[in-house]
């Protein structure tokens, strides 16, 4: 039996554990010390002087922690207390603590900060008119990091909105919304480039005529991110130098503006907040993105697959490459670079989806992904991974060209279809349109099944069709996961809080530790069966004749427990017991101090461990009794039952 197989034996045959599930958001009423003012709101940040809390509006308030009650108070306390904990597991989450909010909608006056075309007060909104262009300067300076929150409504069909944006020191760049026929989204300019010529460009419509949506830019001096309701339609990375504005602009660098072209927009709400801490701070890119750069090579004692940056700090792979490895047996290689990178945490695992998002540190720029999930049939696009070739060979960061032929659906889940030809290690790696966009992630096990499933439709074809089929599926063909799935994932990371960052770290140990101690429990007790001497049988044939099975343990056969004990014993079992047993003893401390199970859960993994303990001392002398034997392995195969099931439920 070779060292894969058994790999798959044990790990397929144990136990497969559900997908994580979502927190909803904790809104809490907040009072003042005096009692004077109350609200709604969720804590979205807080240190030892304030409070940040997000109402369901939307709109985000700073408090004074001395002007909370006291109940508030500890709440805010023990928040804090619970998110250190959380850091201490290193999940490489942490975020952006906001200053004090700037209304600057109030300071906004129309007939002296309007540049060209007409803007005007309706109520306490601003109100552009159609024409060629509107724009209106805002009075307020903006520096370093910040964010620019708007709630704006399309009035008409037709127009863009336009919003200029300060970036780093002294540079410009324009978040174009909606331009033209069919809509376009993106930065002007990038390396001179609008945005249809730009990783940025998103090609579907992001407002909806008549109804309200609030646009989130979030802006550091080498990262910018621009959302609609919560989801990312746009972002970029690199050296703030790249961004520039159309020398018609004459803005001043420190200051921002709104301008509408060919239609009229209703703007609400208009806030400004200085990000006073981030970990982007510290985030230096290195050159501009590209997949040269930016894929790596994901190794671990088990296995091997391939990954990329698709924001800052955060690796996508598929779930199956990490799925029975903890963070920190996960090595990370980058091109041209002989020393790995760590994995802080494990963030986002879907198993159905095949899709996984690790958290790590690197000054290295992400890949731009598609946010519209954008995919026209018969385009060109790469595809980039580490394959093996055999023999222990791995080619570092190979390239595929192949071509878009549809969406198909395996297993209630769509993925795209392309002509390439791929193989094993290749899994996780981008597939890029001719933007260097992330289009799709390399699926290796829906290629694999999407495969079979063809072949056996093209068995059904008639002769003519058939023969058609064929010349498209014979140079091979990959399935990835599309865009717009990449795209929830990673919004769905950005939106963690630390402690929910650390939990799903956590939450990923426990379950590589669940995983191997259930798959020991599983080689423990084959080794009891198997080592029971002959007289045992014996007995075993005598009282299984004369009374019912129902109490009792089945012996395996003499010969099957012959070759199943030297296969047992062989080196390469060996090898898999040993990788099973690595690092055990820290993995399970781990658990015993996380903030993140609960006292039974904890207590369930330590019973678990102690049961595989005593079973392997008796597989090692399990007597010659053989009602005695049955007993104590009904025993024992009841207690790692109940246990694997109670913490099952948690996990």
């Amino acid at each position: 039996m070779t060292i894969p197989q058994l790999r798959g034996l044990l790990f397929l045959t144990f136990a497969t554990l559900v997908q994580l599930p979502s927190i909803a958001a904790e809104f809490r009423t907040w009072t003042t010390s005096d009692g004077r003012f109350e609200t709604q709101a969720e804590l979205v940040e807080a240190n030892d002087s304030a409070v940040t809390l997000k109402k369901a509006d939307r709109n985000v308030i700073t408090l004074s922690i001395s002007k909370l009650s006291k109940p508030d108070r500890d709440y805010v306390q023990a928040w804090l207390l619970q998110r250190k904990q959380s850091e201490a597991l290193r999940p490489g989450i942490v975020p952006d603590v906001l200053g004090e909010q700037v209304d600057l909608l109030s300071m906004i006056d129309p007939a002296n900060d309007t540049q060209a075309g007409k803007w005007e007060r309706d109520a306490n909104a601003l109100v552009s008119s159609r024409s060629s262009r509107a724009r209106i300067l805002i009075p307020h300076s903006v520096s370093g990091s910040y964010q620019l929150r708007l709630v704006a409504q399309r009035q008409m069909d037709t127009g863009s909105l336009n919003i200029g944006l300060a970036v780093g020191s002294g540079h410009q760049v324009l978040a174009i919304f909606d331009y033209g026929r069919p809509k376009r989204s993106g930065l002007a300019w990038i390396d001179e480039k609008n945005e249809p010529a730009n990783s940025t460009f998103y090609r579907k419509p992001v407002f909806t005529t008549g109804r309200d949506s609030e646009i989130v830019c979030t802006v550091h001096h080498s990262h910018l991110r621009v959302t609609c309701d919560g989801k990312t339609i746009f972002e970029w990375t690199g050296d703030p130098s790249r961004l520039t504005l159309h020398p018609n602009f004459k803005i001043p660098s420190d200051r921002l503006f709104i301008e509408t072209v060919l239609g009229s927009y209703r703007i609400s709400q208009l806030q400004y907040l200085p990000i006073r801490e981030s970990e982007l701070r510290r985030y230096k890119p290195r050159g501009k993105p590209s997949p040269a750069d930016s894929v790596a090579l994901i190794e671990h004692p088990l296995g091997h697959g391939s990954g990329f940056l698709a924001a800052p700090n955060l690796l996508v792979t598929n779930h199956h490459v990490i799925e029975n490895a903890p963070a920190d047996d996960l090595k990370i290689f980058f091109p041209e670079e002989s020393d790995f990178v760590n994995v802080h945490g494990v963030l986002f695992e879907d198993v159905d989806r095949d899709l996984a998002i690790l958290s790590l540190e690197t000054q290295r720029a992400p890949l731009a992904v598609a946010y519209d999930g954008y995919v026209p049939q018969g385009e060109s696009v790469q595809l980039r991974g580490n394959p093996a070739i055999g023999g222990g060979v791995t080619l570092r960061n190979a390239v595929v060209k192949g071509t878009l032929r549809s969406m198909v659906r395996v297993d209630g889940f769509d993925f795209l279809q392309v002509d390439a030809s791929i193989d094993s290690g290749s899994s996780g790696g981008p597939i890029l349109n001719e933007l260097d966009q992330v289009v799709g992630v390399i699926a290796m096990k829906a290629t694999d099944e999407g495969e079979k499933l063809i072949h056996q439709g093209l068995a059904r074809l008639d002769d003519s069709f058939k023969n058609k089929s064929r010349q498209q599926t014979q140079d091979g063909i990959a399935f990835g996961i599309p865009a717009q799935d990449l795209a929830k994932a990673l919004d769905n990371v950005r939106g963690m809080t630390a402690k929910e960052a650390g939990r799903r770290a956590q939450l990923h140990e426990s379950r590589v530790v669940f995983k191997r101690l259930a798959a020991l429990a599983g080689i423990r007790l084959l080794e009891a069966n198997v080592n029971v001497p002959e007289a045992m049988r014996q007995q075993a044939a005598r009282v299984t004749a004369t009374r019912a099975a129902d109490d009792l343990i089945e012996l395996i056969p003499a010969e099957p427990a012959r070759l199943l004990r030297s296969a047992l014993q062989s080196e390469s079992t060996q090898e898999i017991i040993a990788l099973l047993q690595q690092d055990m003893d820290k993995h399970l401390n781990r658990i015993r101090s996380s903030p993140h199970l609960s006292q039974s859960s904890i207590r369930d993994f330590n019973a678990l461990s102690q049961r595989i303990e005593a079973i392997e001392r008796f597989s090692q002398r399990p007597g010659d009794h053989y009602l005695r034997f049955s007993t104590t392995m009904i025993r024992f195969q009841r207690d790692v039952t109940r246990l694997m099931t109670e913490i099952k439920e948690e996990l």
